[in-house]
C-alpha cells in the first residue's frame, strides 16, 4: 500500500532547532529507502518540510516507521500520513454508452 507522508516543521520550532537532526534524519530516510519503504522524497518548495512517497503493508506499519524518524522523536517535525489508493476516475472515459 502506498502512503504520502507530509512532514512539516512543528509550529513554534525554528529552523535552527531542526538543523541538529538533519544528518540523523537523512540516514534514517536512506535506511528506509534501502528497505523499500521510501520511494521518493522532496522538499516542500518553501522549505517548511518534506513530502515522502512510501510503501508499507498497512497504516499501522507506516505509522511505526514514521514514529522512528529522528525528527519525529525530537518533535521538530509533525507528520501526516495519507493512505493512497489507485485513481479509477479515468474509467469514465471508457464507459460504454
Amino acid at each position: 500500500m502506498q502512503f504520502l507522508v507530509l512532514g512539516r516543521i512543528t509550529k513554534g520550532v525554528s529552523v535552527e532547532q531542526v538543523m541538529p537532526h538533519v544528518k540523523a534524519e537523512a540516514e534514517a530516510v536512506w535506511q528506509n529507502y534501502a528497505a523499500d519503504i521510501v520511494r521518493s522524497i522532496h522538499y516542500i518548495a518553501d522549505m517548511s518540510g518534506a513530502v515522502i512517497l512510501c510503501e508499507a503493508d498497512d497504516l499501522e506499519t507506516m505509522q511505526a516507521a514514521v514514529a522512528q524518524l529522528p525528527m519525529a522523536k525530537a518533535n521538530v517535525l509533525q507528520f501526516e500520513i495519507l493512505p493512497l489508493k489507485p485513481y479509477t476516475g479515468l474509467e469514465a472515459l471508457f464507459a460504454k454508452p
